[in-house]
């Protein structure tokens, strides 16, 4: 269960990397408060999105939430790798072009990059894991890969190379993959 925590964790958390690269390429910073404040929220929605999951399997029969759940994966997979192939607006949180995220920037830029644990709390609730250090290893996630990515920037100039499109369908398809492996 290990291993799908971190994978679940990855897939989410994708977009951090991207914006962990993006953002110094453009010459905007991130600083330490503002990436621990994006940490935050991610970790507390996705807390409460699994609350919700497990509220959910109080009415819901189990198979029915496995079902659900397992569609939810499958449908997040197939959206991020749709959106990474046709998709070519990158959203930009810089609000007031001053190359650096503030706080209000990063409660902003912390909501959208949690916004897809909405859904994967209440999907890993209906597969059965029910985990508590899910959220705290998706907002450490989250931090890693805001760090990891000016760390790319800064130490791997080709870097800068890297698409977007094969990070969002890899993500994709590895919560295609865990939704598949839960039916087994």
């Amino acid at each position: 269960m290990l291993l799908q925590i971190i994978v679940i964790s990855i897939s989410l958390s994708i977009d951090a990397l991207g914006i962990g690269i993006a953002y110094p390429l453009r010459g905007v910073r991130i600083g330490a408060l503002e990436k621990t404040i994006i940490g935050l929220i991610s970790c507390g929605v996705m807390y409460l999105s699994i609350l919700v999951g497990k509220q959910m399997t109080k009415y819901i029969p189990a198979d029915v939430m496995m079902i659900i759940g397992t569609a939810i994966l499958v449908l997040m997979g197939v959206i991020y790798i749709r959106n990474s192939l046709f998709s070519d607006e990158e959203a930009r949180y810089d609000l007031d072009e001053s190359k650096r995220i503030d706080l209000f920037e990063a409660i902003i830029l912390g909501f959208a990059l949690s916004a897809d644990s909405i859904s994967a709390g209440i999907a890993i609730v209906a597969i059965g894991m029910h985990s508590t250090f899910v959220p705290i290893v998706v907002g450490l996630t989250q931090i890693g890969f805001l760090t990891l990515g000016n760390l790319l920037i800064t130490e791997f100039s080709h870097v800068k190379k890297l698409n977007s499109k094969v990070c969002g369908v890899f993500s994709g398809a590895l919560l295609i993959l865990i939704a598949i492996l839960r039916c087994i």
